[in-house]
């Protein structure tokens, strides 16, 4: 029996986000602003994987992320890795990892917490009690969230809400 495989071509510069949870790239997309990118991008969701079973893979030609954005794909999908590409090859590897605390790239929605005073300059800040699956606590106001609950604070954006994953 053939087996049939899909190929996606190697980028020339740029990122690769694979290794992403199954149902979450699109989400990540429009989280970090990479949806709005007019360079060439390739998005695989729920790609067979030996490791996770299923992934989602997102390849940006001639876009490098920075700091915020791969912190906001760590706290969405902890388990993938970034690779950026040169010349058609890798050269240099990240595997994200969830920082212990979180602070302004997400919105505390508790209206009394002090982190939402015109009147305090107070960011958030979260604490992240568990990362699979995710739950973080408002280190202000002790409200504790689930990932489908969490708020992202966007530049140029009003807050933004996780979107539920999809199966196809």
């Amino acid at each position: 029996m053939l087996e049939e495989k899909l190929k996606i071509d190697k980028i020339k510069k740029g990122t690769v986000i694979d290794h992403i949870d199954a149902g979450y790239a699109l989400t990540i997309l429009n989280l970090t602003g990479l949806d709005e990118t007019t360079n060439l991008m390739t998005i695989g969701v729920n790609v067979s994987s030996k490791k996770y079973s299923k992934k989602d893979i997102i390849k940006i030609e001639g876009v490098f992320l920075n700091e915020i954005q791969m912190q906001q794909i760590s706290i969405l999908s902890p388990n993938n890795s970034i690779s950026l590409i040169d010349n058609y090859k890798v050269i240099e590897k990240k595997k994200v990892r969830i920082p212990k605390f979180i602070k302004k790239l997400i919105v505390c929605v508790n209206k009394t917490c002090i982190s939402n005073s015109a009147k305090e300059p107070i960011d958030s800040e979260f604490i992240v009690l568990e990362e699979k699956p995710l739950k973080i606590q408002c280190t202000y106001c002790n409200r504790i969230y689930k990932l489908d609950e969490i708020r992202f604070s966007s530049k140029g954006k009003t807050e933004k809400k996780v979107i539920q994953k999809f199966q196809l």
